[in-house]
């Protein structure tokens, strides 16, 4: 029998990684919750709806600057594969629920994580261009299209939060799978930074995410959705 490799934690997530993804979470879900009440309730939702989106925004550009300048499995290079290496992998998970243990992102995941980004990018970009009488809202970049184009985008915008939904649901499903198929817990490297693997896999610890670089990112964002919002 062999004997299992000795695991030990392994610093896989960097702070401003797992701080962008939980106040994401936590963004996106009061923007649904926001945007459905400011249906029944009125203007003060539809402005808490507003401003979430702004932040979301935000978080977005900070996200597509950080996966070139974070740490190491925060890189979209490291997680971004080919077809190949997703067929591969899908081909191992089917045969045997998957090979040997990812540091970061597995090539599924990898691309999960693409998919929900743009669809949120679709989800934002479309709001900034609504225009709402009975709503009382209308976007920074609404008075740059006509009235039509805003109608349709906002049909649009309704429409990918279906999509988005079910992507989420589709992810909360994949790591329900890892967990309860694979013994792999997803989600506390994402509280903790840490994976627990085989100590051979040490020197695979990732590198970089400074802090104090994702701060500066994040204020870069904060300061162009302002001026977005108050300038263009």
């Amino acid at each position: 029998m062999n004997t299992p490799p000795e695991l030990q934690p392994i610093p896989v997530w960097d702070l401003p990684t797992r701080l962008f993804h939980w106040s994401l979470v936590l963004l996106v879900a009061f923007s649904g919750i926001s945007g459905e009440l400011a249906e029944d309730l009125g203007s003060t939702f539809m402005d808490w709806h507003k401003w979430s989106g702004y932040a979301i925004l935000a978080l977005l550009l900070f996200r597509l600057a950080w996966g070139f300048l974070g740490g190491t499995y925060a890189r979209f290079a490291n997680f971004v594969h080919g077809p190949g290496t997703v067929l591969s992998y899908v081909g191992d998970l089917v045969a045997k629920f998957g090979g040997p243990p990812h540091v970061g992102h597995n090539p599924l995941g990898g691309w999960s994580v693409i998919f929900l980004l743009a669809c949120l990018a679709v989800q934002v970009g479309t709001g900034l261009f609504i225009s709402d009488e009975d709503l009382g809202v209308e976007g920074p970049l609404a008075k740059l299209v006509s009235n039509r184009t805003s109608d349709m985008l906002a049909d649009l915008h309704e429409g990918a939060f279906a999509v988005l939904l079910t992507l989420i649901g589709i992810h909360l499903a994949a790591i329900a799978f890892y967990r309860l198929v694979k013994g792999e817990n997803l989600v506390r490297p994402m509280v903790t930074g840490r994976k627990h693997l085989p100590a051979s896999m040490a020197s695979a610890a990732a590198r970089g995410g400074h802090v104090l670089l994702g701060a500066v990112v994040l204020a870069v964002a904060v300061a162009a959705v302002w001026y977005l919002v108050n300038k263009v």
